[in-house]
């Protein structure tokens, strides 16, 4: 048994088997190439080219392509562009630039690599991880930005959520996630857990993808303990004020909404730029150190599961790599403390740095001169101790009185037990009145001592 098939059809999937990256990739790289030959030659159309005609002009276009500011491209975007000509030659023109056809264009290509290289345009910038300082800002429990009782809040924080415990790329399929994309199972032991429930295709599951590759193994466990904060809550309550009628899982946040209402959100979803751009909006609601993008998210995740011990090959079943190499890519990466630290430790053999320069602010503001004698004197005076009797011949009478005296002094001079600020200075002085009242204690029961040797 077989369905009506139109040409429209077979046309819409020959359109959609590339990524949408991968057409971005390819749009922008036959664009450049059509625009230098132009240029040189009065005419893009390259289509209709010989081999050799072909390789000659790819020759001069991988040498002479420059970014909009005439300085050299990155020699990651040079190979971005030779790839998106290679796969629309190849797939519209049948021509492989790869072959020995094009052996002058190869050399070339290259050489221009190893050139850029030489001046500095080899690197590639890796999206950062989110610094743990920036995370406990996302997570304090005084900020707005995932503030779970309201619409922004609430779906900001599932969106996070999810694409940090899932490790999900950057942008991609977000715009096409709806309320069955993600289910709520229980474990053997009994703990709940969000799980990717539907199967998609992404950079690197695609056509090509092996049977027992995944797109991610990863789980979003309950943490009880949390409260509404818990991550499998907070998804919970999201999917119950989602528009009823609109199965697209990112909505449109309502701008006037009551906390009782059972739905907080547009039957309208959120547009693929807004989705694109949610954690750049998120980093600067909540005053980040830094812009970050949506994989910062993943990098972060992943830079997380590394330091904590698991292996390279558990963290590609949760992410979906498709090889080790990747997450050492990840792994690999200095974070901002290891880099301060290492330029601290170079510094101090260096004998210029021998703190870092919170630690010496706080040193500096705590410093004080040491108390003389006369400085003590002045603080304890001999009436500081008068209402201890001396003459007296009863120790229990002695000891009653000094224990009242410093319960006195302990209610009018010792610091609260929480004390938002407690420098050197505060220290040292309640150590100096621990020093005295000890030294009260032990000439009462020396006095005791005697008194009882006399008597007996």
């Amino acid at each position: 048994m077989f369905a009506n098939v139109e040409e429209s059809h077979i046309a819409k999937l020959l359109d959609e088997k590339d990524s949408v990256s991968t057409k971005r990739t390819i749009n922008r790289s036959v664009s450049l190439f059509r625009t230098f030959l132009i240029e040189k030659r009065g005419s893009g159309d390259f289509e209709g080219l010989s081999k050799q005609e072909l390789n000659e002009n790819l020759r001069l276009f991988y040498v002479s392509i420059r970014s909009k500011s005439g300085t050299n491209l990155k020699v990651s975007s040079l190979n971005s562009i030779k790839y998106g000509l290679s796969k629309y030659l190849k797939d519209n023109c049948k021509i492989d630039i790869h072959g020995s056809e094009f052996h002058e264009s190869k050399v070339v290509f290259k050489a221009a690599i190893t050139d850029m290289k030489k001046k500095g345009f080899g690197s590639v910038d890796h999206k950062p991880a989110i610094s743990t300082e920036d995370l406990n800002k996302l997570f304090n429990s005084e900020t707005i930005v995932f503030n779970v009782n309201t619409p922004c809040g609430l779906q900001s924080k599932v969106w996070f959520d999810l694409m940090f415990y899932l490790c999900r790329r950057g942008r991609e399929n977000l715009r096409k996630m709806t309320k069955e994309t993600f289910g709520i199972e229980t474990d053997a032991i009994g703990r709940e857990y969000v799980f990717q429930a539907i199967d998609e295709a992404d950079k690197n599951h695609g056509s090509n993808a092996a049977p027992n590759e995944t797109i991610g193994e990863g789980r979003m466990y309950a943490q009880p303990q949390l409260g509404s904060m818990c991550p499998v809550n907070s998804f919970k309550k999201y999917l119950s004020k989602l528009h009823k009628k609109l199965d697209a899982l990112w909505q449109r946040p309502l701008e006037a909404f009551s906390e009782e209402s059972t739905t907080w959100f547009c039957r309208s979803p959120l547009g693929k730029n807004t989705l694109a751009s949610l954690m750049s909006e998120i980093s600067k609601k909540a005053k980040l150190s830094r812009i970050y993008t949506n994989h910062s998210i993943r990098a972060t995740a992943i830079t997380a599961m590394d330091e904590a011990g698991i292996e390279a090959r558990h963290i590609m079943r949760a992410s979906g790599h498709k090889n080790e190499s990747s997450i050492r890519s990840y792994a690999c990466r200095l974070n901002e403390p290891k880099k301060r630290q290492m330029s601290d430790c170079l510094s101090s053999a260096l004998g210029t740095v021998n703190k870092n320069p919170t630690e010496s602010h706080i040193d500096q503001e705590n410093s004080i001169s040491s108390l003389t004698q006369e400085d003590l004197d002045a603080i304890f005076n001999d009436t500081t101790f008068d209402e201890i009797s001396s003459s007296s011949s009863s120790f229990v009478v002695q000891q009653q009185q000094a224990v009242n005296v410093l319960k006195a002094q302990s209610s009018n001079m010792m610091p609260p037990l929480v004390c938002p600020r407690i420098n050197n200075s505060t220290v040292n002085f309640n150590f100096y009145r621990i020093y005295i009242e000890s030294k009260c204690y032990l000439e009462l029961f020396q006095m005791s001592a005697k008194d009882n040797d006399r008597e007996n």
